[in-house]
């Protein structure tokens, strides 16, 4: 789908920002391949902001968890490391422009999404490991040693956005448990 080849594109620039990029060539690629408006208003306030605030970066860096899920819908990335596990930025470079040998236009144009069933059965196994962590903190369990909440919201951000839950914009999708 072309939607969510373009939503990973710019949530790469993003992330990459984040990671030490040079914020000059990210915002010149965003603009000359029509991505600037990509941009969530959230990214667009960290990628203008003259020095982010560390709160910024640090989110940012996180968005990576919600693009290899992006990147997942897609068929690009074909297994995920465990829900304890944080994913390896430096891979999305191996599959996405301007690293990658592919245009960003044909990304996009080539974007094959997985079957809905494939997509809702993420979203309910996310719901579920979310859910599972949330219940330990609110009851002060220990964590269970196969979920890192933070690695489990941003998944779950990213694949309810990509089911339209609620229909809502990148920014405001919810992870209801």
């Amino acid at each position: 789908s072309p939607e969510i080849a373009k939503r990973a594109l710019a949530l790469f620039a993003v992330v990459g920002l984040a990671l030490g990029a040079p914020k000059d060539t990210t915002v010149e690629w965003l603009r000359d391949e029509s991505l600037w408006g990509e941009l969530s208003p959230e990214e667009l306030k960290f990628v203008s902001a003259v020095d982010p605030s560390e709160r910024q970066r640090v989110n940012a860096s996180w968005r990576s968890e919600a693009l290899l899920m992006l990147l997942w819908a897609l068929g690009v990335v074909k297994e995920l490391p465990s829900l304890a596990e944080q994913c390896d930025a430096g891979n999305f470079q191996e599959v996405l422009p301007p690293f990658a040998d592919v245009a960003v236009s044909v990304f996009i144009s080539t974007a094959q999404r997985r079957s809905d069933d494939e997509l809702f059965d993420m979203a309910d196994a996310l719901l579920n490991s979310h859910w599972e962590a949330r219940d330990a903190r609110i009851h002060s369990k220990p964590m269970p040693p196969n979920l890192d909440i933070g690695i489990i919201q941003e998944r779950h951000h990213a694949i309810n956005w990509v089911i339209g839950y609620d229909g809502l914009p990148w920014d405001e999708v919810t992870t209801d448990t």
